[in-house]
């Protein structure tokens, strides 16, 4: 995927964070107001050196353990949003610092059997949409 469509790919998952972003940003906080979110982290999923070109992603070693990962991030409110472009995966995580996000992925199975890579970066949404990011418990 190119640059341009790789952008325009990232932008059409971050535009709809940004209005309750922005809401909870303009609005004083209140005894009654749930406390303002976490803030956010981009992870961008990609094949390490372990992954079988032969083999379908369903089919890798850790797979299974990636996915029960995912899962616990979005059971415990962490995981903000989830996606596949090309040949990566993306998730935009809610944690209290990138050393915070980063525990939170480095304990994926296929990260540690090195079937996945990844790359993270603080994620600032400047542009509101619709997707609810999780709140921090008060």
């Amino acid at each position: 995927m190119n640059n341009r469509r790789r952008a325009l790919a990232l932008t059409a998952i971050a535009l709809p964070l940004a209005a309750s972003r922005e809401s909870h940003a303009q609005a004083p906080a209140s005894p009654s107001q749930p406390a303002p979110a976490s803030p956010l982290f981009a992870v961008e999923f990609r094949t390490g050196p372990k992954w079988d070109q032969a083999k379908k992603p369903a089919e890798q070693a850790w797979f299974r353990e990636h996915s029960a990962n995912l899962k616990r991030l979005r059971d415990s409110g962490s995981l903000v949003i989830g996606a596949r472009y090309s040949d990566k995966g993306f998730i935009l995580v809610a944690a209290e610092s990138e050393a915070g996000a980063r525990a939170l992925v480095d304990v994926d199975p296929s990260i540690q059997n090195q079937v996945f890579a990844y790359e993270i970066h603080p994620f600032h949404v400047f542009y509101a949409g619709c997707v609810q990011p999780p709140k921090r418990p008060a």
